[in-house]
């Protein structure tokens, strides 16, 4: 039995409709997880689209930048990207790995020409991790190398 034309026509455009929902649907809750970060350049650059808006902003922490109020959690640093800086402060308990001269990812709401302030922040460690055992076997056999060298 052959089926008519406009079933199939309707068959065709209803698998269309709802695989365009799909792919919609798919498309949108990937780009609602991923999460991005500006660098300041680029969030200096945008500033009129962030204002007042949640944002992560990343870099490194500049090298002599880091005070911390004493007796509190309080702390205010630059972030750089190497071009321009951004101000930070922050008030609470820090990652370890958060220091000078590291990279960082601090998230909280941006306002124009203030200081950006904190909600998080998210230190950034080298790729190249080595556990602290292999680093102290390392160190011990660089130290007997030298010492066999120098007799």
């Amino acid at each position: 039995m052959k089926t008519p034309p406009n079933r199939r026509l309707f068959f065709l455009i209803t698998l269309v409709v709802v695989g365009g929902a799909l792919a919609a649907l798919i498309f949108s809750s990937f780009t609602d997880a991923l999460v991005y970060f500006h660098t300041p350049t680029e969030a200096l650059a945008k500033t009129q689209d962030l204002n007042g808006k949640k944002v992560r902003i990343g870099g490194m922490v500049q090298t002599g930048s880091l005070v911390k109020e004493s007796g509190t959690l309080k702390i205010r640093f630059q972030v750089t990207d190497g071009k321009n800086q951004t101000p930070v402060r922050y008030e609470g308990m820090v990652p370890d790995l958060f220091r000078e001269g590291q990279g960082v990812v601090v998230e909280g709401i941006w306002h124009a020409k203030q200081d950006f302030i904190a909600d998080s922040i998210l230190a950034k460690h080298s790729e190249d991790y080595v556990p602290v055992e292999m680093s102290e076997q390392g160190v011990a056999k660089a130290k007997e190398s030298l010492l066999k060298s120098l007799k």
